[in-house]
């Protein structure tokens, strides 16, 4: 790294701890800390969505993706709208009304305390296992691509962004999510623009073309719409899968439902998740393109002579993408780099100070009013933030290696992470849409299917990524309705 590359991640740090330093006199009121007061328009919110639900994983795991398998992933862009067009028109008009600090206090209105008691600590466990990715993730990226160690990257990363979450609350969150928007939107344009400059388009679209990178599109793989659940991506695990997993994403996940509820208004709320759909669309077509950029950039150097990519076994298809991503990044301009590592940073942290304040959010909304000696202790709300974050720093350094080791990032968000909030989105299907669930099916079941999901996404690897997130979700479902038939029978 050069000078001009450490005065912009630098910068870059220093001017995210001045906004939550900024926003410090705004929290007189758990409102204010968690929820903006409510005041907050459709522009920060938007921004704020994307970049929350953007990690530095999509930031690896959506290039190297490519460069190993191919565009196959591009199936799931699509989605953003319709999960855009569902939360926004069904989902969210039933729960902005009701004026919810946590999303999940839902839960006690249709079922009972105990229900959202539940909802909250399975929402806490999945985010801590998320936030402690991410960590993991931008640690392990940036002591490859920086040679800083990887144990004061996961460190700085997690203090800076605890400190200012813990300093500024909400508002600074959303406004460091939109400066973070920033930085990482404009560190993947000149990433793309510098490495394109290189290759003649012509050239680009044949070395691309006759490596497999654009399947399953050209040549057409027509196995991409097998009806065959082994089948790795498919069109249809794409379609339904991924629909499962947005669903869970922008509806049932606190850290996204959160910035709804600081909206000014249903139509701010909206507004923002329609603007969240167009960027994030934009943002991970240009990674696509990044990812086929790097390919043909490797294929040209001659880094890949010889190399058949497609013979290898998956494994090794994407270490060897993941070198090719480091060595891509590592050699851009000088400024374009420290931008592009700025950018890895903003990821990682736009990540953990909105999993840290809804966390907290949840803790203190939903479970901490259970233990009355703690829950009247006077604010307490920068102390469980500070405590939050350190927990997930150190599940950061110490945890995450151990399974990031067995298993590549794109597999673990896909197969693991995403398909643990199956069991959150199960619990509001059955709020909404089914009659006879009751408490004691919405309780039981929900255990026994985030029980069900933890063992199933660990240990079985016969189906494809996408559909753990489904199979999770239909069992979940199923399990809430028979408990709730089995508790109407003995009741009686």
């Amino acid at each position: 790294m050069e000078s001009i590359d450490y005065i912009i991640m630098g910068l870059y740090l220093i001017v995210v701890v001045g906004v939550g330093l900024a926003f410090r006199k705004h929290n007189k009121s758990n409102l204010d800390f968690f929820l903006a007061g409510r005041n907050m328009g459709w522009f920060p919110i938007g921004l704020s969505v994307m970049v929350t639900a953007f990690s530095v994983i999509n930031y690896m795991a959506f290039p190297t993706e490519v460069f190993a398998n191919g565009v196959y992933v591009l199936i799931s862009l699509p989605i953003f709208f319709v999960a855009a067009y569902l939360v926004s028109e069904i989902w969210l008009p039933r729960l902005y009304e009701m004026k919810l600090n946590c999303v999940y206090e839902y839960f006690q209105a249709r079922f009972s305390a105990r229900v959202r008691i539940l909802a909250s600590i399975v929402f806490i466990f999945w985010r801590v296992i998320w936030m402690a990715t991410a960590l993991y993730a931008a640690g392990m990226l940036l002591s490859k691509v920086s040679g800083l160690n990887i144990y004061y990257v996961i460190s700085i990363c997690g203090i800076i962004a605890t400190i200012y979450t813990g300093i500024g609350g909400i508002r600074a969150v959303m406004w460091t999510d939109c400066l973070q928007f920033l930085v990482l939107f404009g560190g993947i344009v000149f990433a793309v623009i510098v490495v394109l400059q290189n290759s003649n388009i012509d050239n680009f679209i044949n070395v691309a073309k006759n490596g497999g990178v654009l399947q399953p599109f050209y040549p057409l793989d027509y196995s991409f719409f097998s009806l065959d659940p082994t089948v790795r991506i498919s069109f249809f695990s794409g379609v339904i899968g991924v629909t499962v997993a947005f669903l869970t994403r922008y509806g049932a996940d606190q850290v996204v439902v959160q910035r709804y509820f600081t909206a000014r208004s249903l139509v701010d709320a909206k507004r923002g998740i329609w603007l969240n759909a167009f960027v994030a669309f934009i943002a991970l077509l240009l990674l696509a393109v990044f990812g086929i950029v790097i390919y043909v950039n490797s294929m040209n150097s001659g880094a890949l002579d010889g190399v058949d990519i497609k013979a290898l076994p998956i494994a090794s298809r994407k270490a060897l993408a993941m070198r090719e991503f480091i060595i891509t990044v590592k050699y851009l301009p000088s400024g374009v780099f420290g931008l592009i590592v700025s950018g890895l940073l903003a990821a990682t942290m736009s990540s953990i100070d909105s999993g840290i304040n809804a966390c907290t959010n949840a803790w203190v909304n939903d479970i901490l009013p259970n233990f009355r000696k703690l829950a009247n202790k006077g604010n307490l709300n920068r102390l469980w933030v500070y405590f939050l974050g350190f927990v997930c720093t150190i599940s950061g350094i110490f945890l995450v290696p151990l399974v990031g080791h067995t298993k590549s990032l794109f597999v673990i968000v896909n197969q693991v992470v995403n398909a643990l909030g199956s069991p959150l989105l199960a619990l509001f299907i059955a709020g909404f849409y089914l009659k006879r669930a009751n408490s004691f099916g919405a309780f039981w079941g929900g255990i026994t299917g985030f029980v069900f999901s933890i063992a199933f996404s660990l240990f079985y690897n016969g189906i494809s990524l996408h559909y753990y997130a489904v199979v999770n979700l239909i069992v979940t479902i199923t399990v809430i309705y028979l408990f709730s038939i089995v508790a109407d029978k003995y009741s009686k």
